[in-house]
């Protein structure tokens, strides 16, 4: 199933109900006190949090929502009835965006779970508003309050802990698929993964989310590839698990690491306050010495980032691996 993270649609409110003229009737009275009641309000749109969404997939193939017109007012003071609110389900994480002006309306969140994105029009008044004392039978109204439309474009960014980031074939979705409950697509063939993988890694007292990302290639920051459609998902994470294949030996690695890292710093977000992990995957496929030089080319480079030898063959390095992001 393809993985949906942006939509466009158009939000139409209700239009507010008008103000009703109308005038009591009564015995023995030829015209009565002023009694039209005020037009109820237009429905609101709101875009609403579902935890059990985990893709904007709800809206594909339907682009306009609308919520219902308040009712006009009506004689002895009744108030029109309100329109009824217009819903948008979307999971966390969920940007909004004016399409007209770029502008970022709001992110649903845990704390911030509901967004009106078009207010209902007011309702009209009455004629019974209009009574003053020197119009006692006034036949004045105003009309309810006209819709608001709204161009909405939504990007879901995915809201994990940890990150997967690496060519492709690095090893990610053997690396997710042996530590979490997730079951990521494996391949000989790059872009094995088309769509971000979400799995849980978890104990007694700790459960993290881990996001499998698409293979990045050279020029990802520009649109090459999968390109910026994944690069985007990584931003939300708070550690980034960059894997390195170590069957090509350290040229090799090293290539394919700098070729993430130059497009994450081309990439107009700046990852630079995210910690970084440096998994070298397929040990199981090179010499003990092949190994300790990359690994001392790493960590003589980069002495600050902690660095994960692992085989997803022979599951070495993996039980260490666990238990350091379980203590994070």
């Amino acid at each position: 199933m393809a993985f949906y993270d942006e939509a466009r649609i158009t939000v139409i409110s209700g239009k507010g109900g008008d103000g009703c003229s109308s005038f009591r009737r009564e015995k023995y009275i030829p015209k009565g006190g002023p009694d039209g009641g005020d037009g109820g309000k237009g429905g609101d749109v709101l875009i609403r949090l579902d935890k059990n969404l985990n893709s904007l997939i709800s809206l594909k193939g339907k682009r306009q929502f609308s919520a219902s017109k308040g009712k006009a007012g009506s004689g002895k003071n009744k108030k029109g009835e309100s329109g009824e609110n217009e819903v948008i389900f979307v999971p966390e994480g969920t940007l909004i965006f004016s399409e007209q002006t770029k502008e970022l309306i709001g992110e649903i969140s845990l704390e911030n779970s509901d967004i009106i994105v078009a207010k209902g029009g007011k309702g009209g008044l009455g004629n019974a508003r209009f009574k003053s004392s020197t119009n006692q039978s006034p036949k004045k109204t105003t009309k309810g309050e006209e819709p608001e439309e709204r161009n909405l474009f939504l990007e879901l960014r995915l809201i994990a802990d940890v990150g997967l980031l690496g060519l492709p074939n690095a090893g990610k979705s053997s690396l997710i698929n042996s530590i979490t409950n997730s079951k990521s697509k494996i391949g000989a063939y790059e872009f094995t993964t088309l769509d971000p993988s979400l799995g849980i890694l978890e104990n007694e007292f700790k459960k993290i989310s881990i996001a499998d990302l698409p293979g990045i290639i050279e020029g990802a920051s520009e649109g090459a590839g999968l390109g910026t459609k994944f690069l985007k998902h990584a931003f939300r994470t708070k550690l980034l698990l960059h894997v390195v294949d170590s069957s090509y030996g350290l040229d090799k690695a090293n290539e394919s690491y700098s070729i993430i890292e130059k497009e994450l710093k081309g990439f107009h977000l700046d990852f630079s306050n995210q910690s970084r992990w440096l998994v070298i995957s397929k040990i199981d496929l090179v010499s003990q010495n092949q190994l300790a030089q990359i690994i001392n080319f790493f960590q003589e480079k980069y002495p600050e980032m902690p660095i994960f030898p692992i085989s997803s063959k022979t599951m070495e390095g993996y039980e260490v691996l666990k238990e350091k992001l379980l203590k994070i």
